[in-house]
Order: C-alpha cells, then sequence, then structure tokens
C-alpha cells in the first residue's frame, strides 16, 4: 500500500513539472555565436525560428512545427533555467580565438536568463542538449 502511495504521489509531482503547466507562449530561447570571422544567431519560440547567419544578410524567419517546439520544450524540460547565469564554461578557447564566443539567452514570463559566454560546440553539460537542438532546428529549417 505504501508502496502505491509513494507511486501515485510521483506521478502527480512530475506531472506538475509537465510542458502542460510551462506557459509556452511567454518562452523564448536566443542561441548567438561570434567571433571575428563567424556570426550566428538563433531565436526560437512556440511561433516561430528566427536564423541569422551573417552580420548585414536578410534573417530567416519560418513558423515553429509543433515536433520542433516539442524537441524544445523536451531538452528545456531538464534545465533549472534560475541556475543558467551560474553556469561554469568546460573550456576557455573563446579567450585565444580557438573557439566562437557562445551564449545562450532564455526568457521566460518576463524574465530573462542569460549564460555566461562559452565555446561554441562546448557547451555547459546542463545545456547542452538545448544548444545541440536547437543548432539541429536551425540548420533544418528551408
Amino acid at each position: 500500500m505504501k508502496f502505491l502511495i509513494v507511486l501515485l504521489s510521483l506521478l502527480f509531482v512530475d506531472n506538475g513539472c509537465s510542458q502542460a503547466n510551462i506557459k509556452q507562449d511567454t518562452i523564448s530561447i536566443d542561441y548567438s555565436t561570434h567571433s571575428r570571422r563567424t556570426f550566428k544567431h538563433i531565436s526560437i519560440s512556440k511561433k516561430s525560428i528566427s536564423v541569422l547567419n551573417k552580420r548585414g544578410e536578410t534573417r530567416l524567419i519560418k513558423p515553429c512545427s509543433k515536433p520542433n517546439w516539442k524537441s524544445i520544450l523536451k531538452a528545456l524540460k531538464p534545465i533549472d533555467i534560475e541556475n543558467i547565469p551560474n553556469l561554469k564554461a568546460p573550456s576557455e578557447n573563446r579567450f585565444f580565438d580557438g573557439a566562437a564566443i557562445a551564449n545562450l539567452k532564455i526568457t521566460y514570463d518576463g524574465k530573462t536568463y542569460e549564460s555566461q559566454s562559452f565555446d561554441h560546440g562546448n557547451p555547459p553539460k546542463e545545456i547542452a542538449e538545448l544548444v545541440k537542438e536547437m543548432l539541429s532546428i536551425s540548420e533544418n529549417i528551408e
């Protein structure tokens, strides 16, 4: 009987943090990377995906498909967004032009959470899946 109560309580706790309770219309995620020669800015919300690959170019804006948004939410779910400013970069190649400088910014319900700079291609492990998903989506939109 105790096992059943514990199991049911775990199910309810998990559902309390489910994607259904997230104010999805108030989420916006931006990833940018730049160096002397490269630049990329990706912005994803429930409504659209915006990609700018070079400074001065026209921004590509497409509607965000349901599967793309679902994959973003899945990658976002395990992240403690309030802790994003405290994440430490696993490498420092950006300090000597060994890698482009990257940043992740999540805006949720009017609050903005921005990471410290990290090497493009080597984000902190806590946000690595989200960054990977954003890059994949940005490369596959037409």
